[in-house]
């Protein structure tokens, strides 16, 4: 025997219907989203179960408090959102022609059509501890990314209304020099008040280089368009919002990057791999790599608290690969076992578990560099 429960969610209280294999009527409810009301619907839930009835439920969401809350009361859950909406509206049309909409209807049509389709939808699994709480991590990661994004688009639509010339000397808005040269001339009467030795006292303090500064020089030199003052007060208020709001994004989007990488550090998984090996870290860098021979050297990365496990690898000593060495081109010289072990297999020889993976990349001379890059799968910033 089992029961079908369509439960269509809400924020403060959430429809349930149930019916069992020849679709009659077992429960219809309203579930507040309360302590007391989960714990009552849950004896409600261990009962049918203890009884020898399994449970089925269809649910639009594949996550939140609500789902997770039946698959710890032994539901095997099936979420409705990952199928064409249309298969779930068509449904509706079996019950009512009419476009008119309710919560304990959508959910008697969610029980209706988890009996009699359940062949096209897969089950929701449960996932360890762990696994949500990286999910938890890597998608609150992408909604810091993308408001991101969000900011920069608006920062650069702000900019072409009424201020160009400062796009044209930011080409990064994402730069720490480009979000202080908007904060310092944010409008364009700002900048032509400015001197070319406040200019350059300017960039030597943000560490521009010579030929940079003199370049965005020039820039700033051309004419600009004329724009209402009025239109640049209002604009350069909304700039000053919106860098306010991205230095907090971006310090968002830095804490869960990070937050991630720890996560992955902390696996015991991760720590066994890793003990006894050489861990890629800023503590370790100029040390030598036991693993990538006597001409390894552990280097920071630019950028990121990890280092970079740099092994330059000299040329074969072997005389048969000399020959081939010879005979072949001198830009391409022959690089000898531990660096095809080390290049050719998919798992790192330094930092296995770290995400990372080996790449060779030709240097001057004879001799090659195998750096160790970030791997493609993982959360987007």
């Amino acid at each position: 025997m089992r029961d079908y429960i369509g439960v269509d969610w809400g924020d403060a209280e959430h429809a349930v219907w149930i019916e069992d294999d020849a679709g009659a009527k077992v429960m219809s409810r309203a579930l507040p989203h309360t302590a007391e009301a989960f714990a009552e619907w849950g004896r409600w839930l261990d009962e049918r179960r203890g009884a020898g009835i399994e449970l089925w439920a269809a649910i639009e969401r594949p996550d939140g408090r609500i789902v997770d809350f039946l698959l710890d009361h032994g539901v095997l859950v099936f979420p409705l959102n990952p199928m064409n909406p249309k298969a779930l509206d068509r449904a509706r049309d079996r019950f009512r022609m009419s476009g008119a909409k309710s919560d304990p209807f959508d959910a008697r049509v969610a029980a209706s059509f988890l009996r009699t389709d359940h062949g096209h939808l897969q089950p929701l699994r449960p996932s360890s501890e762990a696994v949500q709480e990286l999910k938890e991590l890597t998608r609150d990661y992408t909604r810091q990314v993308r408001q991101q994004t969000r900011l920069l688009n608006q920062l650069t639509i702000t900019l072409k209304e009424y201020y160009p010339r400062a796009l044209e000397v930011c080409e990064e808005l994402k730069s720490h020099w480009a979000q202080e040269f908007l904060r310092a001339y944010p409008t364009p009467a700002a900048l032509q008040a400015l001197t070319e030795r406040q200019w350059q006292r300017w960039a030597r303090a943000h560490r521009l280089s010579a030929e940079r500064t003199a370049a965005l020089w020039a820039t700033l030199q051309r004419p600009q368009i004329a724009v209402p003052p009025h239109v640049v007060r209002g604009k350069a208020r909304r700039l000053a919002v919106l860098l306010d709001q991205f230095v907090v994004t971006a310090g968002a989007v830095e804490t869960y990057r990070q937050a991630v990488e720890d996560f992955f550090a902390s696996l015991p998984a991760a720590n066994r791999r890793l003990n006894g090996r050489a861990r890629c870290r800023a503590g370790t860098a100029g040390r030598r790599c036991p693993r990538c021979g006597p001409n390894s050297v552990m280097r920071p990365a630019v950028g990121r608290p990890r280092s970079i496990c740099k092994a330059t690898l000299a040329p074969s000593r072997s005389p048969r690969r000399a020959a081939k060495r010879t005979s072949s081109s001198s830009a391409s010289p022959a690089i000898p076992t531990c660096a095809r072990r080390f290049t050719n297999s998919l798992s790192c020889r330094c930092d296995t578990a770290s995400g990372l993976a080996p790449t060779t990349i030709a240097a001057a001379g004879a001799a090659r560099a195998t750096t160790m890059r970030s791997a493609p799968s993982g959360p987007s910033g």
